[in-house]
């Protein structure tokens, strides 16, 4: 029985996040700085400044007795790079591409899932140590064309991993039943020489750590127990990472399972029902992903496939969409009448215009370069909650299709804010959610 059941497709949307973005391809400016999310670097790496870190943490409280079982699934990616190499007749020459009888073969570093599951009983045992140990392999494929002539080769490399998973187990003074669960994960691998991306062969990539408690619950991070809110209890550490509750949702401060994740989400996360496969991007949705690969070009959906297989898959997936699963993924909900809109009518909305650059809210034009303050309304997720009251400058202006508006910002105090409008990665909100500071200079 896998325990983890209810929470692994969640978790597999985390593991993925970010792991090639549209178009897919490797020549796509934003596929050339990946690895993200969840990157726990060695600590040999993290000593020279990078600013990265080789430990994540997670704490949670657990509520539990003598014969409690704690399952831990630490889960993440294991770079490998894949070099193609082209044969000049005496020796191997490494190239960032080659085409063997109309099949394209590109250089490029693939994800390999890693886990590492134990187990800890609470009230039995205060810590217990698990080594990280990946042994390094090298896999050779050879390039032969039609007439059976050797051209090339790809060389598939993983170098060695090894680090720590430590847990601590901590009963609450006056709480007799109630113990701080601590999971720390520490990456203690040699680095591979280079630039960062050669640092990340060593990196555990995408890191996340699930929990499942038998004859016992876990409480929620984000809404606990009076007895458990901040200030009447010493507050939980968590360090590049977020616990969220997942499973069953008949009680929304507590459940068996728990997912900790580097990208903040809120408790009982799911994966949209109609989502027919993961797009690497949890942000967007994917009836737009679907048309977005169908709109590449012929020369580009190659690439993407000759990228990576789960490339390939996404493409091979958007090719083979009917009308009917398009509009299955649409997912329109029905209402009995229109929905009253959350915010005053764009003024421009009424114009037969293809689509609308700006909108106005309190009468101020709002359009790309004009600067606001977020007020997130609608507590759609935990990024409300930090966002609120920041300044942000306004990237585009989106309307879906059913004609509501949306206002696509970056934080300014990010440092990451010009990197993310580069390769187009946005916060959305609705243009009632933002607050005009300043007129777009040179705006009506």
């Amino acid at each position: 029985m896998n325990r983890f059941a209810p929470a692994i497709d969640v978790a597999n949307a985390v593991l993925y996040e970010g792991y090639i973005l549209y178009p897919y391809t490797a020549s796509a400016g934003k596929n050339r700085i990946r690895w993200q999310f969840g990157v726990v670097v060695p600590h040999a790496y993290a000593s020279r400044g990078s600013g990265e870190s080789p430990e994540m943490q997670t704490e949670v409280f657990l509520e539990c007795r003598r014969g409690s079982l704690v399952e831990i699934l630490v889960r993440f990616l294991q770079v490998e790079a894949r070099q193609v190499e082209a044969w000049n007749g005496v020796t191997f020459e490494p190239v960032a591409s080659m085409v063997v009888d109309g099949k394209w073969h590109l250089t490029f570093d693939e994800g390999i899932e890693r886990q590492v599951r134990l187990h800890a009983r609470p009230t039995l045992q205060s810590r217990i140590e698990v080594p990280i140990a990946m042994r390094a392999e090298d896999r050779i494929e050879e390039l032969v064309d039609a007439d059976g002539e050797l051209v090339g080769r790809i060389v598939r490399r993983r170098w060695p991993l090894e680090g720590t998973i430590t847990v601590d187990c901590e009963r609450l003074p006056d709480h007799k039943r109630i113990q701080r669960m601590r999971v720390r994960i520490e990456n203690d691998s040699s680095v591979v020489p280079g630039e960062r991306s050669s640092a990340l062969r060593t990196a555990f990539v995408s890191t996340h750590t699930l929990l499942h408690v038998t004859d016992g619950r876990f409480f929620s991070v984000l809404d606990p127990p009076e007895k458990l809110a901040p200030g009447n209890v010493p507050p939980l550490l968590n360090r590049h990472t977020w616990p969220v509750l997942v499973g069953d949702q008949s009680n929304e401060q507590h459940s068996q399972l728990v997912l900790s994740s580097p990208i903040i989400l809120y408790d009982f996360p799911a994966v949209a029902p109609q989502s027919a496969g993961d797009t690497f991007d949890a942000l967007e949705i994917d009836e737009m992903m679907m048309l977005s690969v169908r709109s590449l070009s012929d020369a580009e959906r190659e690439e993407a496939k000759a990228t990576d297989p789960r490339a390939r898959a996404i493409v091979e997936r958007a090719e083979a969409l009917d009308a009917e699963e398009l509009q299955r993924l649409h997912g329109t909900l029905v209402r009995d009448e229109p929905a009253a809109s959350p915010f005053t009518a764009d003024p421009l909305g009424a114009l037969d215009v293809p689509g609308v650059d700006c909108v106005f809210v309190d009468g101020v034009k709002i359009a790309k370069g004009s600067s606001v303050r977020l007020r997130p309304k609608r507590r759609a997720d935990a990024w409300d909650l930090f966002l609120d009251g920041k300044t942000a400058t306004v990237r585009a202006i989106h309307q879906d299709v059913e004609n509501l508006m949306y206002v696509a910002v970056t934080v300014d105090d990010d440092p990451a804010s010009d990197l993310h409008d580069w390769y187009g990665r946005s916060f959305f909100f609705y243009p009632d959610e933002v607050e005009p500071l300043v007129a777009l200079v040179g705006g009506d």
